[in-house]
């Protein structure tokens, strides 16, 4: 019997039932009242699965954190500047859902353990994703970092400020401007 399974076989839509939960709570207690056993009893599933596959509550946010950014990957459609600009509009329309209270958590309290694990799960391959495709579109440069940060920042800093929330195109034609970009 080679690689014979003890006990009951593993469920497979654990993992994905504990991402969107843990996400879930997150935005609705904040990174301090999350708890590894409420994400179990919200998503149904045993704490023990839960601890099975992360080590703790840092482990499981960060994971949900990559999660929620590899739905939102862009599409390679042959032309940078629509998956540039693509990048730029999905980014607007995660403020309201839960983004927006990020960045606050990493301006109000940038020594917390939810700002570092925000700004590596989070901000950081949302910047990185811009620079990269800033550069498909303008080519390398000493400052496309630099571009794509600055426009990435007053995304952020704009929803923030904003009461109403911005209109996509406007916001998204103002953070091209940003980073050096006509369109």
């Amino acid at each position: 019997m080679e690689n014979a399974h003890r006990g009951r076989p593993r469920r497979s839509d654990i993992d994905r039932l504990a991402l969107e939960h843990a996400l879930a709570l997150l935005e609705e207690r904040g990174y301090d009242g999350l708890r590894m056993k409420d994400v179990a009893e919200s998503a149904g599933i045993g704490l023990g699965g839960l601890y099975r596959r992360w080590a703790g509550k840092e482990e499981l946010v960060m994971a949900a954190l990559r999660a929620d950014m590899s739905q939102h990957a862009t599409r390679d459609t042959g032309d940078p500047l629509v998956e540039l600009t693509a990048s730029v509009e999905r980014i607007i329309a995660a403020v309201p859902r839960g983004l927006g209270r990020l960045v606050a958590a990493c301006l109000s309290q940038p020594d917390s353990e939810l700002a570092r694990v925000a700004r590596q799960a989070k901000l950081t391959p949302m910047a990185d994703g811009l620079a990269t495709r800033l550069e498909n579109v303008c080519g390398s440069g000493p400052d496309v970092r630099r571009r794509a940060e600055s426009g990435l920042s007053y995304l952020l800093w704009k929803s923030a400020l904003d009461e109403q929330p911005a209109h996509t195109d406007s916001l998204r034609n103002e953070v091209l401007a940003i980073m050096g970009v006509t369109v």
